[in-house]
């Protein structure tokens, strides 16, 4: 297992904090070489990704100025990851030159030097509103819900099943990141298209759940994301009271507004990266409320504790986790993933009728792979047969 102390450097070096650059010989050095003629002159511009959070206004990623060019040098790392250019927030992020929104940038280790052109903010056409993809049957709760513990309160929007106004109990299906979960229009890093998997499905096999796509907070994310703290970040630490807000909270609204199953085996958590670290949490702390957990690529190096967490866990219930990775994700994924699976199956879960592990080969992190692997997820998680 790695060292505390590693898995921090790791960290830093994906985040890119300045004081380990003279500890390090290599660099990379990104640079927007063009950007539309209308950015103005005393515009920053900051690097977006998952290591931050999506943060679009990170000062830690700001680019300087020099001249017509804006420069930010990180520390090589050996991790591919996806990234997006904006000028602090995601009214002003990159578009295509007709303002069409642009697939994630891709940082590939080995590269010394990478050249970026921006062809398009998006506030400069905002005459072009960003069209919903999301279907007929997916909306909003009428307000946001308040999270006690922590004295806020979130968005959540829902998908009914095609056949939701008959008189039916229906499996639910709980994620976060909601913003990315059915709809382009609000997603910062694409859309798993949920909502039309879900259809499919129900059109094919007859299974349909509802889907309860919880809001995330941008500023509070990461917080929120992991029970435990990260030093090196100062961020972390807000997981449990997030863990109780889905478990006691939410999922209680869920049940007596709508025609919800509250049998364990009929819910499931799922998320993607912190998402996926999230997951894994609130389904091994409430395993009488979900008996179905999907964990998509976590970011299991965030803090080294999730191992120590696992370790001391005992399988209770007849609860199903079904993990996710990509090989091509990160240089430690993959082991990672083997790590936690090796400590489920000493927790308990000791074959496919409990736990089961995909890795893929072409897997990255990005929701295109997650919202491909979704209905495999569904398959094992609700015993469906598959077509």
């Amino acid at each position: 297992m790695k060292t505390i102390l590693q898995m921090k450097v790791k960290f830093l070096l994906v985040v890119g904090l300045v004081q380990l650059v003279s500890l390090l010989n290599a660099q990379v050095v990104f640079v927007v070489d063009s950007v539309p003629a209308k950015t103005r002159t005393d515009d920053t511009v900051f690097m977006a990704s998952e290591f931050n959070g999506w943060n679009p206004h990170d000062t830690r990623m700001a680019f300087t100025r020099q001249g017509k060019r804006f420069v930010l040098e990180l520390p090589q790392v050996k991790d591919t990851f996806e990234y997006k250019i904006s000028r602090g927030s995601w009214q002003e992020v990159e578009v295509s030159s007709d303002g069409k929104d642009v697939r994630n940038r891709v940082y590939y280790p080995g590269i010394d030097t990478v050249r970026i052109t921006v062809q398009g903010w998006r506030n400069m056409f905002e005459a072009t509103k960003r069209t919903s993809t999301a279907s007929a049957n997916v909306r909003f709760l009428p307000s946001t819900l308040e999270m006690k513990k922590l004295n806020r309160r979130r968005a959540i929007r829902l998908y009914l099943p095609p056949n939701y106004n008959q008189r039916l109990q229906f499996p639910v299906i709980y994620m976060h990141d909601g913003q990315n979960v059915f709809d382009e229009a609000t997603s910062f890093a694409g859309e798993w298209r949920v909502d039309e998997i879900m259809d499919s499905l129900y059109y094919t096999s007859g299974f349909a759940a509802i889907v309860v796509a919880i809001y995330n907070d941008s500023k509070e994310r990461l917080n929120e994301y992991s029970p435990w703290r990260n030093d090196s970040l100062g961020l972390g630490g807000d997981g449990d009271e997030y863990a109780y807000f889905v478990a006691k909270e939410l999922k209680s609204f869920i049940e007596k507004n709508y025609r919800a199953n509250p049998n364990p085996k009929f819910n499931a958590i799922i998320g993607s990266s912190m998402g996926g670290l999230i997951s894994l949490y609130i389904g091994l702390k409430y395993p009488d409320a979900f008996g179905r957990v999907g964990v998509f690529s976590p970011l299991l190096w965030f803090s080294p504790k999730v191992f120590e967490y696992v370790s001391k866990y005992k399988r209770r219930t007849d609860q199903k986790i079904y993990l996710l990775a990509g090989e091509k994700e990160s240089e430690t994924l993959v082991k990672d993933m083997k790590m936690l699976e090796h400590h489920l199956y000493k927790a308990g879960y000791k074959d496919e009728d409990y736990v089961k592990m995909k890795i893929v080969p072409d897997g990255r992190h990005s929701e295109w792979f997650w919202s491909r692997e979704f209905t495999e997820a569904l398959e094992y998680l609700f015993e469906l047969r598959k077509n």
